[in-house]
């Protein structure tokens, strides 16, 4: 009964993975956003929008995991490092587990992002892609995916994604195929204290998702974040810590019919050492 019920719930998973094109976003603070992400720039910009990696200025690394409706036997880690570069751009490297024995999905990405005067910034990331199943055996396959952030004012961010641009059958004997997804969002901070963001998505096989979201710092090392995201209608909440470069962020998002997923991240980066005249 344990395993018919797994079995299910993964199945039911992997659909809302492919269907819903969340393709495995990463970082608690981004979930309790709502997954409105496109206009964030951190070191799990590798699973968001690569765009932001150009605006990492320090070497930064980030741990994520969540447990998927509290089932202790789904479980998705993530390890994401941004390797910034004087004069050459950032690169990013992640890898992503979703799943358990009898269904699990791997991912690896490669990125790679430069920012222009602050203004703009561009990023390309190359994935590869594992899917292993129960009966189905095993799909190896690449992909790709890239991302463009704009700052026109200090206070504004605008972003745009694409996900596998190129869509094809990951099973060809059950049609599943992997998701073509266009990402474009708004980031906008009133004032130092406050981010304001909202996104539009569109898997080019299902209907658009909307997402929102509001961070608020009211103290400096403390900050709340609440959230939603539409079809199927999905609020967040978290809260996040910063101490000495490292970020502690924690949040839980809630499925109308699974139930609720917590998350959990951390983010450390190391300074840079001034650089001698």
């Amino acid at each position: 009964m344990k395993h018919a019920l797994l079995f299910i719930t993964g199945i039911v998973c992997c659909l809302h993975t492919f269907a819903s094109g969340d393709n495995f976003m990463a970082g608690a603070r981004s979930n309790a956003l709502g997954n409105a992400s496109v206009t964030l720039a951190d070191v799990f910009s590798t699973s968001t929008n690569q765009a932001g990696l150009g605006f990492v200025e320090n070497y930064t690394v980030g741990i994520y995991t969540d447990r998927k409706f509290l089932n202790a036997s789904i479980n998705n880690f993530n390890l994401a490092l941004a390797l910034p570069v004087t004069k050459v751009g950032t690169f990013g490297v992640c890898a992503n587990f979703y799943g358990y024995k009898y269904y699990n999905e791997t991912k690896i990405g490669l990125a790679y992002a430069r920012n222009f005067n602050r203004k703009v910034s561009l990023g390309i990331q190359f994935d590869y892609l594992r899917v292993a199943g129960f009966e189905l055996g095993s799909r190896n396959f690449f992909t790709v995916e890239a991302g463009v952030q704009y700052k026109p004012w200090k206070v504004l961010t605008i972003g745009a994604h694409v996900y596998n641009p190129i869509p094809y059958k990951v099973v060809k004997g059950f049609g599943e195929r992997l998701p073509t997804i266009l990402k474009f969002g708004l980031g906008y901070e009133p004032s130092p204290k406050v981010l304001l963001a909202a996104e539009y998505e569109q898997d080019i096989h299902y209907k658009p998702r909307f997402k929102g979201g509001v961070e608020y710092r009211p103290i400096k090392y403390f900050t709340v974040r609440g959230g939603v995201q539409t079809t199927p209608f999905s609020p967040s909440l978290g809260v996040g810590v910063n101490v000495v470069g490292l970020n502690m962020d924690v949040s839980a998002s809630y499925h109308p019919v699974l139930g609720f997923t917590p998350q959990l991240s951390f983010i450390y980066s190391f300074k840079k050492k001034k650089e001698k005249k």
